[in-house]
């Protein structure tokens, strides 16, 4: 779908449930040397507080980019930011959604794109907000 064919408040097709075991955790804490305890050790992260092990937060930011990427193939992403808003813990599956949430003037044409991620319970782990455009800028 081209960007010049969406309004303000299309909404994308949720992701498929991406799950986010802990061998997917292990891998992006080794490639990204990100090793906090709180994602790997279950002693740790109830000693932080925590219910169990959590995923990145970064890991799970970039499923944001995987969703934008299927929804508007070629799209540029100018500015990606999320606020979460509880872990997502390791184990879970994760679902995004996402809808147009504002059309900016400009050549390319951008717009916002408001992205959020839930939980295998339904429950909003995080919201976000993508700034796109033409790929060929």
């Amino acid at each position: 779908m081209s960007e010049a064919a969406l309004s303000v408040g299309h909404k994308f097709a949720d992701t498929a449930p991406a799950l986010l075991d802990s061998a997917r955790v292990a891998a992006y804490a080794n490639a990204s040397g990100d090793r906090n305890p709180i994602h790997l050790d279950e002693e740790a992260a109830r000693a932080a507080g925590l219910p169990g092990t959590i995923v990145h937060g970064m890991l799970v930011m970039g499923h944001f980019e995987g969703a934008l990427r299927d929804w508007l193939p070629g799209t540029r992403i100018r500015s990606l930011q999320i606020r979460f808003l509880r872990p997502l813990a390791v184990g879970a599956r994760m679902t995004v959604s996402g809808r147009v949430a504002k059309l900016l003037p400009g050549t390319p044409p951008e717009m916002i794109v408001r992205l959020s991620v839930q939980d295998d319970a339904g429950q909003s782990v995080g919201i976000g907000d993508a700034t796109v455009s033409a790929g060929n800028s």
